[in-house]
């Protein structure tokens, strides 16, 4: 017997163009894991029809975050 057809989400959700993701205004703060000024914070804000929402807080740091350069792991000896 042979499985149906798997059907995708793009198959039945109808597929919305009128939504927007923004960045809200950046803030910046405090790193406690590298102990630096240096920690960006924004809010997402989604624009629709409807209005606009917060759905979630992006956050980066300059020195944590840095893909081509990644901090050494850090190791605290004990006496």
């Amino acid at each position: 017997m042979t499985p149906p057809p798997r059907r995708r989400a793009a198959d039945v959700l109808p597929l919305r163009t009128d939504l927007s993701l923004h960045a809200g205004r950046v803030r910046s703060g405090w790193c406690f894991a590298c102990k630096a000024w240096t920690h960006l914070t924004a809010d997402l804000l989604l624009l629709a029809p409807e209005g606009v929402s917060t759905i979630g807080t992006w956050e980066w740091c300059e020195i944590c975050d840095d893909p081509d350069e990644p901090l050494p792991t850090r190791r605290i000896d004990r006496v």
